[in-house]
């Protein structure tokens, strides 16, 4: 049980440091459409949509069958995210960086306050269901 605290204490830290690109504001656009060139607005966008989807996801958690569904579309906002970030490696400079999340600080907190506290609430009431949920978590790359 130590372990799952820590676990999920170290996977809400992470994510809380993780300052990779998102998704755009339009319908149907996802991360996979990020590329070097996409606009800072679309990044922050697409990035907060993923971890909305993880958040999400993580909501809904409370036995066995409902983990196995939130990882798989925690599975899918990680590899959105991941994808994202190896398309952007190395092409975003503070500044950009900076214009990304920017405007959007607020939200940024958020979802990813949000996620850190289920991941917390998670491993309170249901300790047993840390590992299929952090199996997919922890493939979050930086």
């Amino acid at each position: 049980m130590k372990t799952g605290f820590l676990t999920a204490a170290g996977v809400a830290a992470a994510l809380m440091l993780t300052g990779c690109g998102g998704k755009t504001d339009g319908p149907g656009k996802a991360a996979e459409d990020i590329t070097a060139k996409s606009s800072a607005k679309d990044i922050g966008a697409a990035y907060i949509n993923e971890m909305t989807q993880i958040a999400d996801a993580l909501d809904t958690v409370d036995d066995e069958a409902s983990a196995k569904a939130a990882a798989k579309k925690i599975k899918a906002a990680v590899d959105g995210l991941n994808q994202m970030s190896e398309e952007l490696d190395g092409e975003i400079s503070g500044v950009k960086g900076m214009q990304i999340f920017g405007g959007r600080y607020t939200e940024l907190i958020e979802v990813q306050s949000r996620v850190a506290t289920s991941m917390i609430k998670i491993q309170s009431d249901h300790p047993e269901l840390m590992d299929t949920i952090s199996a997919e978590m922890d493939q979050l790359e930086n």
